[in-house]
């Protein structure tokens, strides 16, 4: 048997994490979710951070904190699923230990850049053989709560979701993926990675061709809203924790822009200013939205990124080191709320639960 949070004991308020995108950057967050962790172990022995959540939706890096605190552990014994595998702090490990492998510098970091512009950054292999590694042979559906995690079709030219539903939400064509596909797809950022090819399970339906739902979403809140809304269409309130991962600081002025053409729109040397506001419209749209929402309880933690380099894939010891300092400030400055947040998600209860 098999439990999932689905419902509240007051049965009206629904809880959603929602962790943004940005590479390396997912350090932040990760740290941010620890301190909430410890609060909440303080008020509840038996709350942990997938069970405080109704619902989890990522984008891109946001969707490897997802997969990894809902992936289960299994009981050898019973071949039963049940306590999640990881914690958060192995989750910060990972980002520790494995983004310079993932992301590996050179000696020609600035040759790699011009050459970004003809091909992929980045050899997708070593990300592959970390997230192989991490997530094995364990399928979405398998997650020990509800997921909603964002790619992009480009051949059909739709956003996809990864979704981890309860049996009774779960339509027909719903289609299962390995996590270890679904991060590989929705980490496929545009000229890093190749696009991910792959098939759901079983693989009956063919291929898709998936690249990083940044592209759309890379605050994935406000889909993370409407999925709460399919699967508890009785509540009245909506609890949602949104966590960022840095916002950008560069200007782009109008003396510098006056004479740009294409090229330089789209320019890694200038760090693809069309991209890059792009995603920031989209993260502050999200959150405006959100904010005006009745029967929304929306908080929003981040900062910018100051002191830190905005480039997702910067791994270097010092880059690390900066955003976790980022992190620590994102805590401090937000002591009280998160106090308050880990006190709404214990108050709230342990869900009832369904079983398979």
């Amino acid at each position: 048997m098999r439990f999932f949070p689905l419902f509240k004991r007051s049965g009206d308020t629904v809880r959603i994490l929602s962790v943004d995108g940005g590479g390396v950057r997912g350090i932040v967050p990760a740290l941010v979710l620890k301190s909430l962790q410890t609060r909440l172990t303080r008020l509840s022995s038996e709350a942990e951070l997938w069970n405080s959540f109704d619902l989890i939706a990522g984008t891109s890096t946001g969707i490897l904190i997802a997969l990894g605190l809902t992936k289960p552990q299994r009981d050898s014994e019973a071949n039963s699923l049940s306590q999640p595998e990881y914690g958060i702090d192995d989750i910060i490990d990972t980002y520790r230990l494995h983004a310079s492998e993932i992301f590996p510098r050179t000696t020609f970091r600035a040759l790699r850049q011009v050459m970004q512009a003809f091909g992929e950054k980045y050899d997708s292999t070593h990300f592959e053989r970390v997230i192989k590694r991490l997530y094995g042979r364990t399928a979405v559906r398998d997650a020990l709560t509800n997921l909603i995690l964002t790619s992009y079709d480009t051949e059909a030219r739709k956003p996809f979701f990864f979704k981890r539903r309860p049996p009774h939400h779960r339509p027909a064509d719903d289609l299962d993926f390995l996590m270890r596909d679904a991060a590989r797809a929705g980490c496929a950022a545009p000229t890093f990675f190749e696009p991910a090819y792959v098939s759901p399970l079983p693989p009956a339906f063919g291929n898709y061709c998936l690249v990083d739902g940044a592209v759309f979403a890379n605050n994935p809140a406000m889909a993370g809203y409407i999925e709460a809304r399919k699967l508890f269409p009785r509540a009245k309130k909506i609890v949602i924790l949104s966590l960022g991962t840095g916002s950008t600081v560069k200007r782009f002025t109008y003396h510098e822009m006056k004479n740009w053409g294409y090229i330089d729109w789209v320019s890694p040397m200038k760090g693809v200013p069309l991209s890059s506001i792009a995603i920031d419209g989209q993260v502050e749209s999200v959150n405006y939205q959100l904010r005006k929402l009745t029967g929304v309880e929306f908080h929003r933690l981040d900062a910018p990124l100051l002191g830190c380099s905005e480039e997702m894939d910067d791994a270097s010891e010092k880059n690390m080191n900066s955003l976790q300092r980022l992190a620590q400030g994102i805590i401090q400055a937000n002591d009280a709320r998160l106090d308050t947040i880990a006190r709404t998600l214990v108050r709230q209860g342990t869900s009832p639960k369904d079983s398979r």
